[in-house]
């Protein structure tokens, strides 16, 4: 009983550390090639000799109709009578 409750614990041991040994080469091999694909991304940007004024005018531009700008109406007030100070 205890060579089969041996057996059964390194077969486990063994079959979680093949699991995890897989997760990681996965993660690893899929984000090796995120740097060459910044600088890539980031050549294409800055090739253009473009600024960021330039590439920053898209975002700060509003689509749909422009607002227009009404003037403020005057306000009619009636003034009040200055107090007579005695």
């Amino acid at each position: 009983m205890t060579k089969k409750s041996y057996a059964t614990n390194v077969s486990i041991i063994l079959g979680i550390s093949v699991v995890l040994m897989l997760f990681l080469f996965v993660l690893v091999s899929h984000h090796r090639g995120i740097s060459e694909r910044v600088r890539q991304d980031r050549s294409e940007l800055l090739g253009a000799g473009s600024n960021v004024a330039e590439r920053t005018k898209s975002a700060s531009q509003v689509s749909g109709p422009a607002a227009q700008t009404r003037p403020e109406p005057v306000k009619k007030a009636a003034a009040a009578p200055t107090p007579i100070r005695r």
